[in-house]
Parts: structure tokens; sequence; C-alpha cells
């Protein structure tokens, strides 16, 4: 079997590609069983965890029924199933949809569904993401505990700390100014229980946890439950120590399992990620195997030896030694690619620089989508690097359609597509009864209220008659409008495209909102295909992730030039992309540029009087870095208005730590001679 590494062009030679794959197979092959694959940026990763899955099945005889694959979000789930079920298709494996891949979140959950352990929710629960955390579940605990809701959103942050960690207040990370009483925590249980097992929901981390105790407490036989043999787990970096707990209880059933990832890229400790899982694997599990994937086939010499020197600068003290090298230094011709320090006066001079220097690029034909901006701060820095692109005209997507997903119309016509999808989705109608416009908080608490006194079915309420002298009038009213609005939505099909639907959609926004919240869905679907379907834009509304909205455009268009190949769309993929170091994850650019990199914005001052968080944004700086091939442009400001004082700054430790020399540019863009070295450096990828 060959794990193969994809070239587009020679400038990588065979023989270093027959090298990687000597590794690669080693790695994917082995039959110990605990593995752990540590995979540096542009690896091969993927080709590894496809690889292995291919063999267990052609060369060891393992059923596609006892393998499962497993990653931290759905988004990278989704990626994962992809990449396996493609390759396990070329090699002829006709059953390989049998292997089953989700997040393990979903496994837990399901083997407590089987076990008959969520018998108090009226369907199998879903998660809450972190929009409906706060608009739905702390703004209504907020009124039981007759606090703010910040005060209801620490204190269910301190749960959630505690179930993903096992324990109260964990180190490295910020404390709540005020820290969390015995009373207040147990003053969140009665309205956690009774209003998660109404809205059919549960809390991030609580699932894993309570599958984890019932399995320790030897209620439940994981493997039984799952029919597992082998367990293949991804990005493992991300997981949390409750996580690694999870996988411990197979690990010590008998479970072959392969873990794969880089604590070098352990950029989510807000979901208290536990990069100790991955560096301490080997010792917890001393018959375990080890490999390092240590060939960058992504970025360029000085793209990666500068983000490298940001990790030896400010090194974990736990992390896994690597000999990262790019696999430009040995290519023909050799590849350094090119990193630019840059230092300003002022914060508008930067971002004149990088749009000035963005159109100059694409008047050398580099292609909008070969371009991408990433921010460390996009509080600090996402508008104005907007504004300028917006002065040159230039097509840039920065994910503005994030504000519209997170608005209550968003948020309404989302639940609407949710419903269509799926009636027995309860968060999406405690969504679409609570957002529209003259709908108080104060209703929707007592309308649920009176649901759970009188041991009533939430979703009910909207299909079934109404029992006498339950709700008063208003609620009556507002319960009937719920009514209305989801006979519409379901008079419709998920198959029919915005185009057919915008202006029903526009009515229906209208009748529960404004005029001014129409305009704001018609400017969300002016960036969007028209003949994107609305199962496609439920989606794409309903996915944070990048590499997924961009999946899903990319399917769209191609779809639309199969149909009319001389379709010219206005609406294209080919735009600068302004996204944070967080969303960056999994992507990469011909060119970044990485402005705003001053002490206070990156890092931030919150995270600086962390220990913890503070290596984490060093770790984040690395993530950004590499997400570029041929070039990354970095820069910073002298001085930056905070808080409406011109403020002196100081560049960030972490732009230091590069190795680079920060200098002025001469001219408001880059020099024809620097975009003649990128463009040598881009062609000899």
């Amino acid at each position: 079997m060959i794990v193969e590494i994809k070239t587009k062009k020679m400038a990588i030679k065979e023989n270093q590609i027959q090298q990687v794959q000597i590794t690669q197979d080693k790695a994917a092959q082995d039959l110990n069983r605990a593995v752990r694959i540590v995979a540096g940026p542009g690896s091969g990763k993927s080709f590894v965890i496809e690889g292995r899955v291919a063999w267990l099945i052609q060369n060891q005889n393992i059923s596609p029924g006892n393998i499962i694959a497993v990653s931290f979000t759905r988004a990278a789930a989704n990626d994962l199933k992809d990449r396996i079920y493609k390759k396990g298709a070329s090699v002829g494996i006709n059953n390989i949809q049998q292997v089953r891949v989700s997040t393990l979140h979903s496994l837990a959950l399901l083997i407590l569904r089987r076990t008959g352990n969520l018998a108090q929710y009226p369907t199998d629960p879903a998660i809450l993401d972190d929009w409906e955390l706060s608009t739905i579940f702390d703004d209504e605990y907020s009124r039981t505990l007759g606090s703010t809701p910040t005060r209801a959103s620490e204190i269910r942050r301190d749960h959630e700390a505690f179930w993903s960690t096992g324990i109260w207040n964990p180190a490295n990370l910020p404390t709540f100014k005020v820290p969390i009483s015995q009373q207040e925590r147990n003053s969140f249980n009665g309205h956690y229980s009774t209003r998660t097992q109404a809205y059919a929901c549960v809390l991030p981390g609580e699932v894993i946890r309570t599958c984890v105790d019932a399995i320790n407490a030897g209620h439940i036989d994981p493997v039984a439950e799952l029919g597992v043999e082998h367990l293949i787990i991804d990005e493992v970096q991300d997981l949390n120590p409750c996580d690694f707990q999870f996988i411990d209880c197979l690990i010590q059933r008998g479970v072959n399992v392969f873990i794969s990832g880089d604590d070098d890229q352990s950029i989510y400790s807000f979901r208290y990620a536990f990069p100790q899982g991955i560096q301490n694997f080997t010792t917890t599990y001393p018959f375990a195997t080890d490999h390092v994937l240590n060939e960058c086939f992504r970025c360029t010499v000085n793209v990666l030896n500068s983000a490298v020197n940001v990790l030896n600068t400010f090194p974990d003290p736990n992390r896994i030694h690597k000999n990262l090298n790019s696999a430009y230094t040995n290519s023909d011709p050799i590849n350094m690619g090119v990193v630019i320090g840059n230092r300003f006066n002022q914060p508008n001079q930067e971002v004149e620089y990088l749009a000035n220097s963005c159109q100059a690029l694409i008047n050398n034909g580099i292609s909008p989508k070969d371009i991408m901006i990433l921010v460390g701060n996009k509080r600090a820095l996402l508008s104005s690097i907007t504004t300028a692109l917006q002065a040159l005209n230039l097509p840039f997507d920065a994910n503005q359609r994030d504000v519209f997903k997170d608005s209550n119309e968003g948020r309404f016509l989302l639940g609407l597509l949710r419903i269509m999808s799926d009636t027995n989705d309860y968060v999406a109608h405690r969504v679409v009864l609570g957002t529209p416009r003259g709908i108080g908080l104060g209703t929707a608490i007592s309308i649920t209220d009176k649901v759970i006194a009188n041991n009533l079915n939430f979703r009910n309420l909207f299909y079934n008659p109404l029992p006498n002298q339950v709700f008063n009038t208003r609620e009556l009213a507002i319960i009937n409008k719920v009514i209305i609005n989801i006979n519409t939505a379901n008079s419709w099909s998920l198959n029919d495209t915005i185009n057919v639907r915008a202006a029903d959609i526009d009515q229906l926004i209208l009748n529960n909102f404004t005029q001014k919240e129409v305009n704001e869905w018609r400017n969300q679907i002016a960036g969007l295909p028209l003949d994107m379907t609305l199962r496609e834009l439920k989606e794409y509304l309903q996915t944070d992730s990048e590499l997924t909205k961009s999946t899903i455009l990319d399917s769209i268009y191609k779809r639309i030039q199969q149909v009319n190949p001389l379709q010219v769309g206005v609406n294209s993929l080919d735009k600068i992309r302004v996204i944070s170091f967080h969303s960056s994850k999994g992507l990469s650019s011909k060119i970044v540029f990485i402005p705003g990199l001053e002490e206070g914005i990156f890092p931030t001052q919150r995270s600086q009087q962390a220990p913890g968080l503070l290596l984490e944004n060093a770790r984040m700086f690395y993530v950004a870095i590499t997400r570029a091939k041929a070039t990354c442009v970095l820069s910073y400001s002298s001085r930056r208005t905070i808080q409406g004082q011109f403020t002196n700054m100081h560049v960030s430790r972490f732009a230091q730590a590069t190795g680079i020399v920060f200098s002025t540019p001469t001219l408001n863009q880059l020099t024809g001679v620097k975009i003649g070295d990128i463009q040598t450096a881009i062609k000899d990828l």
C-alpha cells in the first residue's frame, strides 16, 4: 500500500516523496495496539489515516463496521469521513461506508442512548452552540438566579470546566473576578436539569463526562455497545482531559487506539483542550509506539523556520521534540519562500499598505483566493482592514455572514430550516419561539415554566391541541404565531433554491421583524449563489468551519458549471479571505498577511496574565504563520488608538521571536522586486 503525497509540480523531487512514503507507511501499518502519530503542519497526516483504514480492511481483514474514526468537531469529522470514504472507494473497498466517522460526543451519546441513559430527554439531545448557550440558557438562568447573564454564564462555564477536566477551577486559565460559590453551584443544577430536559439539549462537556462516570461505575460496557476493535482519533491535541478518560476506558478494555495530532497546534483552551494528552501518551501507555512526521510539504523554508522560531522561544515544557523540515529545502529548485516584517507609524498606514499590496499582487496575476489575511484580534483590526479593501473595490470575504447568522432574524430563519430538516429539533422550536420582534424573554420563560410545571412536551405545543387554562392569552398568541411560521416554512422544500424562495423569505421575515431585518437578509444572500438550496443554506449557516463553508460553496459552483458550462457566476470563491487565527485552522494559502502584531493586541492583556494562555497564543501564532505556503507578511503599528487614547505600542513578543527584522517600507505597497520574489516562490511550489 502507498500513502501518497500529492504534488502538482515536480519541484519536490520523486525521491523525497518516496522517502516520506516509507515513514508514512510504517506509521499507517503499525500493528501495536496503541500508536501515536505526531504530525507537523502539512506533513501528510490525513494520508496516513486514510491509508491505515484501507490497510486494516484489506490487509488485516478487519470488518469496516469494527473501525471507528473520530475528530474534534463535526466539521472536522465530516472532512475526515469524506477522505476515508474516497480513499476506500479508490482502492475498491465497496463497504467502506460501514466505517463509522463522528465526534467523541456522538459516540458517547450513542452509548448512552443504547443503554437507556437518555430516558429523561424526549428525544436525542442536541448540544447547544455558543449563541444558544448565551441567548437561551444563560439569559433564562439569569432570571432564575436573580443576577446578570454574565454571572449566569460564569456559573455555567464553571460547570463545563469541571465536566471537561474533572476538577473545579482548573489551573493555567483565567479565574473569575468573583469566585463561584458552592451555593451558586448548587442553584445551577435545578435550572439546568429541568431546562435541558424541556429543550432536549445538553451543555458542552456533560455527555462524555456522564458516559465516563457510568463506564467507571460498571454500568456500561462501551466496547460491547460500540462493537469497536480499532479507534482512530484525529486532531487529538484538541481533546480535553475527560475525552482522554473516555479513550482510556476503551484502551483498558482492549480496543486498538491510533491517535494523531500535533501538540504545537493545540489552540482550544477555551474548550479545555489538553495538549498533555498527546504529549504524555507514550508515558501513560509505555507499550505504545511513536511516529513523528517531520517533513512539511506546505510551507517554504523561511515560512516554516520563522514559525518554529516562535515555539523555540516560547516552549511548552512538555513539548514533543520534532525535527521539522520544509520539503522545499531539497526541492528542485530550492524554494526559500518570502517572509517580510513591516513596521508602521500608524494603523491607517498599515491597512493602506495591506490593501494596496493586495491590489498590486492581483494586478500581477495573483488570484485573490490565493491571498489570506489573518487577524489575531478581530475587534481591534477587522473593521479597518475591510474598509481599506472596500475602498479599492477588492473582492474579499471577511465572513460578515456570521453577523447575520447570530442575529435574531438569522437564527429565526436557521431555526425554521432546522425544523424543516428535523421536526424533533426541540432547540430550534425554542429559537423560533423567542427570536421574533416583540417577544420578550419573560414570555418565553413563562411558557417553558408552564411546560415543566404541567409535565407537558415543549415541542408538542406547536403540533398538538393545547391543554385548557394553562397559558394566558398572550402566550397562546405567541404559540400560534410559531405554528403559523412553521407551517409556512413546511410548505417549502429544502431542495428549493434561494432564488425560488427569496421573496417568500422576505415576507416571512417582514411578518416577524421589520424592513431593516429584511434588508439584512438580502445583504446576506448577496454574497451567496442563488442556486444554493435551502438545505445547503442551513448547513452553511450552521457551521463555524471556514473549510466546511468553502466546501459547500465549491460544490454549488461545480454543480452550476455542470448544468450550464457557459454560465459565469458573479459570485465565486475567488476572493481574498479575511479570517481569525482560530478559523484558519485546517486552511492554507499561497500568501498570508498577518497585521496588528503588537503587545496588547496579540497577545491580549488577558492572555498575558495566564501562563497557559500565553503559551497557547504562541501556538496560535505558529498555526497562523504555517497557513502560508510561499509568502508571509507580518506587520505592526508603533501607535494605535486604545480606548480613545492614541497609545504607543510595542511589537508583539511573538513577532520578535520569528527572527524577522521589522523595518519601515519605502512604499505604501509591496515593491516590484518583492512581488517578483513572491511570484517566483509561488511558481516553484
